[in-house]
């Protein structure tokens, strides 16, 4: 379940920082995301985003008040909505991550997920839409609360 949480988290941390990318006038690359990601005994989880290069694009004040909790919701929602559909589906919604050596994504392309790697703290690596949204109809693995969902 901890694996599962970290890609649900992370996977999360992609869809947020491509929705404020469109939001507040910063560009994806400019952000970047800390997970925050518990344990059995601390189960606490978070997402840090925040802007990784100090220059004139965009404006600070844009990027705190999306934090706001009204407008943290539309955001939520809208990433969500967005997590729901690639350009790349089916081929991008159907893929499953096999062991040994192609488990590092699943539901996951440059189309949908990926950001800059100067970006993703894990290298766009450990990610899956499944998680966070129902794909093909597949509830099952969606961890997401039903009143978030589009």
């Amino acid at each position: 379940m901890a694996e599962r949480s970290l890609i649900t988290l992370h996977t999360l941390s992609h869809l947020l920082i491509r929705t404020i990318a469109l939001e507040c006038g910063y560009s994806s690359a400019s952000l970047a995301e800390r997970i925050y990601a518990g344990d059995e005994q601390n189960p606490r989880t978070g997402i840090l985003i925040y802007t990784a290069v100090p220059d004139s694009e965009g404006t600070l004040g844009g990027l705190v008040s999306l934090a706001e909790e009204r407008e943290f919701a539309r955001i939520i929602r809208r990433a969500l909505a967005d997590a729901g559909h690639c350009s790349a589906d089916p081929l991008c919604s159907e893929r499953l991550p096999h062991d040994p050596g192609d488990y590092l994504h699943g539901a996951a392309c440059h189309v949908c997920l990926f950001v800059s790697e100067t970006t993703c703290e894990r290298a766009n690596r450990f990610l899956d839409r499944r998680f966070l949204v129902p794909l093909s109809g597949d509830k099952e693995q969606v961890l997401t609360p039903v009143g978030l969902l589009p």
